[in-house]
């Protein structure tokens, strides 16, 4: 009867636990409409990036803004996966457990270069709204979006030696456009991707719909002055998101404190918990709520302009 109610109490929490999650991450199975003026906006623009194209994308921004490369990456995502695959072998005693840990860890090395990219972002976050002014002031006269930002790479790179010169977003925009693919849309759209900051994005959707019509041009100046706006606000945010990331790891140190605590104060429920189905499957959707809530955490945290 016992063994029968602490089974009862694991499929409560489990169905606690799966109810806070769908409500956390604000999911919904049976929604399927879509907005009218989002769709109508994608049908004025273009397509977007494939979703391979936009991961790579991501991966090349971080690594040119961390100095890591696509090797030292592999090696510390391989290194993840073995420490996590230990650390659950020793803590629970099961290979089946010890694998989803390890799969769950392996995201650790994009948690942390992402962490580690925030510098190297708010640097070039800073800049972008002189570099979007020149360019738009630039396309205001010549009414043309290359010749725009091809007179900005040529005036940011006159009086810098080649050798000494670091390529940016947009000197990679032009390169494309010359050399590679032509296509101005498909060029603007990599250009928003490699830069994390959506009064950069809307401003570049605002670029791709004046390329259909000129005459929206003027509606280029009024984005780069709420981004103006935007940077007393960050301030006061850099504070909230420490705390905010604080908070987050020491609750889930808390939530996995327990098991290895009941280990040695109550060997019993213990082996319930990491020897039966139920006590398991509680342990993997522990699992995957702490990995679902990171990736939650690391987007609510970002700065307030990206």
């Amino acid at each position: 009867r016992l063994e029968m109610s602490i089974q009862i109490s694991l499929i409560l929490v489990f169905a606690l636990i799966s109810l806070a999650m769908f409500l956390l991450l604000r999911l919904n199975p049976f929604a399927v409409e879509q907005n009218p003026l989002k769709k109508r906006r994608l049908y004025l623009t273009g397509a977007k990036l494939k979703i391979t194209e936009r991961i790579s994308i991501r991966f090349q921004t971080l690594f040119r803004q961390t100095g890591c490369t696509q090797k030292k990456y592999l090696v510390m995502t391989g290194a993840a996966a073995a420490g996590g695959f230990l650390a659950g072998l020793m803590l629970f005693n099961s290979a089946e457990l010890a694998a989803v840990v390890s799969v769950c860890l392996t995201p650790a090395p994009f948690f942390y270069l992402t962490v580690k990219s925030a510098t190297a972002a708010r640097e070039e976050i800073e800049g972008l709204e002189n570099t979007m002014s020149i360019i738009t002031n630039a396309y205001a006269g010549c009414d043309d979006i290359i010749k725009a930002v091809e007179t900005y790479v040529e005036e940011k790179n006159r009086y810098i030696p080649v050798h000494l010169r670091n390529p940016t977003p947009f000197d990679e925009f032009i390169s494309e456009i010359r050399l590679i693919n032509p296509n101005v849309e498909h060029g603007l759209y990599r250009l928003s991707a490699k830069i994390k900051n959506r009064y950069f994005a809307e401003w570049v959707k605002m670029l791709i719909l004046c390329y259909h019509d000129r005459r929206l041009k003027f509606a280029l100046f009024p984005i780069i002055k709420a981004m103006n706006d935007a940077k007393s606000m960050q301030i006061e945010s850099d504070g909230m998101m420490v705390r905010v990331w604080r908070d987050y790891l020491l609750t889930a140190g808390l939530m996995f404190s327990v098991i290895p605590m009941m280990r040695f104060s109550n060997a019993e429920w213990f082996s319930i918990l990491t020897q039966t189905t139920i006590g398991k499957l509680l342990i993997v959707i522990m699992l995957l709520t702490a990995l679902a809530t990171a990736f939650y955490v690391m987007k609510i945290t970002k700065p307030v302009n990206r």
